[in-house]
Parts: C-alpha cells; sequence; structure tokens
C-alpha cells in the first residue's frame, strides 16, 4: 500500500470517530438547532457572534417544520459549526482518498471500490444532516444519521486495510467478532432509545433533577444496562483467543489495545452516568468507546478472516 494513501485513509478513520463524537457533543448540548439552516449558519457562511448581526424577526425567518427557530446563543450555534466544519473537512480527506485510490485500481481495485462507497455515504451522510435540521431534529433522524456514522466508519476501515496473506486465519476467531459486532449494534441501538428517553425527561424537567432521570427511564435501560456483561464477556474471550496467537500478536496489537481500552472506558463511562446522574460530559466519552470498539472489532476480523 502506498505509505501516502494509508496516511490519508487513517486520517480518515479518525475523523469519522471525532464527527461521531462531535455529533454526540451537539446532542448533548442541545446544539443541534444552533444553526437552524443548512449549509449555511442564520444564512451566513460564518455564524453570527451576537444576536444583533441577525434580522429582528429570525426566529420566524428560519423556522423549521412550523417551529418558530431557538433563541440565539452563541455557544449552541458554533458548537453545532464547528460539527459541520469538522463534516466538511472529512468529506474534503475522503476525496483526497478516492484520487488516490484510483491510481490503484489495477493493482488494488478494491482501494477504488470502497473510497468511492465511502465517498457516496459521506456525501449521502451530509444529506441526511440537512434533513435533521430541516425536520427540527426528528428523533428517528437522528438515529438514523448516527448509524450511516458508524456504517461509514466500517468502510473507512475497510478503504484504509492493506489485506495481506497470513498462516493465522482462524475461521472461529472470524465468526466470534461478526458476533461481536451484531451485539455492538444492538447495543447501540438500544443505547439510542435510552438516549431519547432521556432527552424527553430532560426536556419536560427543563433540564434540571438529573438525579431521577435513570430512576424514569423504561425497562430499555437496564435490559441495555445487563446486555454490557454479554458484551464483555464476548470480548474478553475475543482478546484472549488473540493473545494465544503469540506469533500474530504484533500483527494484530493495535486493534487488541484499542478493544481493550474502548471496552473498559465504555464500561467505566456507563457506570458513571448511572451512578452519577448522566453527567452530560460522560456522554460523548461513551459513544466514542463504541465507535473505537466497532473499528477495533472490524480489524480483528479482517485480520482473521478466512
Amino acid at each position: 500500500m502506498n505509505s501516502f494513501y494509508k496516511y490519508i485513509a487513517n486520517i480518515n478513520i479518525i475523523l469519522v470517530i471525532l464527527v461521531i463524537a462531535a455529533g454526540s457533543i451537539v446532542r448533548t448540548t442541545q446544539s443541534g438547532m444552533g444553526c437552524p439552516d443548512w449549509p449555511t449558519c442564520y444564512g451566513l457562511i460564518i455564524p453570527p457572534i451576537s444576536v444583533t448581526q441577525l434580522p429582528i424577526n429570525y426566529q420566524q425567518l428560519y423556522a423549521n417544520e412550523g417551529i418558530d427557530a431557538e433563541a440565539f446563543d452563541v455557544l449552541k450555534t458554533w458548537i453545532e459549526y464547528l460539527n459541520r466544519l469538522l463534516g466538511a473537512l472529512l468529506g474534503l480527506f475522503v476525496l483526497i482518498q478516492t484520487g488516490l485510490a484510483i491510481r490503484y485500481r489495477k493493482s488494488h481495485p478494491t482501494f477504488m471500490y470502497s473510497s468511492i462507497a465511502l465517498l457516496l455515504l459521506t456525501g449521502f451522510q451530509g444529506w441526511l444532516g440537512a434533513l435533521v435540521v430541516s425536520s427540527n431534529l426528528a428523533p428517528y433522524r437522528i438515529t438514523i444519521h448516527m448509524l450511516f456514522a458508524f456504517i461509514i466508519l466500517l468502510i473507512a476501515s475497510y478503504a484504509g486495510y492493506n489485506a495481506k496473506s497470513s498462516e493465522f486465519k482462524s475461521s472461529s476467531l472470524f465468526r466470534l467478532t461478526i458476533i461481536s459486532m451484531v451485539f455492538m449494534f444492538i447495543q447501540i441501538l438500544m443505547g439510542t432509545q435510552v438516549r431519547e428517553e432521556i432527552d424527553v425527561l430532560a426536556k419536560t424537567l427543563n433540564f434540571m433533577q438529573r438525579e431521577i432521570w435513570i430512576d424514569n427511564l423504561s425497562a430499555i435501560f437496564p435490559i441495555h444496562r445487563s446486555f454490557s456483561l454479554l458484551i464483555l464477556g464476548v470480548n474478553g474471550w475475543i482478546l484472549w483467543k488473540c493473545r494465544k496467537q503469540a506469533l500474530h500478536w504484533k500483527s494484530i496489537h493495535y486493534p487488541a489495545f484499542l478493544l481493550g481500552a474502548g471496552l473498559l472506558l465504555s464500561t467505566f463511562s456507563g457506570i458513571v452516568m448511572t451512578y452519577l446522574s448522566v453527567p452530560a460530559f460522560m456522554q460523548p466519552v461513551h459513544l466514542t468507546c463504541a465507535s473505537i470498539i466497532i473499528f477495533a472489532l472490524h480489524r480483528i476480523m479482517l485480520e482473521y478472516k478466512v
């Protein structure tokens, strides 16, 4: 693999994870409508820093779905704007990667096809983001938007993977990583439902009384919490099996380390949110860890693919 292509591909993997983290920060800080229009922000390329820069009737002017725009909040506006900039940066680097990949269309056609798929899905994700804004943050659209981010992460991982022959292929480990990834997506979907319930509670209580949020969640929360034990067990087994492959450990120690670190930090952040009244700063950490776990599992899966 060309070293520059690999460098750009790795940057894109990092950028996708950062975009997922930024999206979580936007949601946690209720900044999703910080820019009520798209792709501009209050009709501007560079968002305002003061309400005096906006028309007097800006809330009616930028209404969505018949709902007036929120009162201007400079912090929320710039959080959403920086989230969009990060997405635009990802789009630029994906475009560069695709241009580089086309050069390898004969020697490494998978680079080209996966990079083109990554480019198309990144553009589609931008369109979805516009729909989320125009729908005034419809919960189901937010969920779809997030799930597509994880699909983009998997494609970015594949596009940056240099397949090579190896005598350490393992059908059992390959199947186990697939099962674990399925479990992770189920867990993420349940976590999304928990997140939506917390959003409703938070708005109902005017973002006060955080100490009662967990106690007022539906049965999906204890299921989500208990399911994490299954995920820990399966992934712990994967790490143990990987470590037994001593001669192959050098090739997989990096994703194995990410998997272990992601699991530990994800578990810790989940415990903190459960017992310390859902501190806002822990929510992006929790989702970012999930993205790291998905990436690490995917790389381990590719290493052991038969």
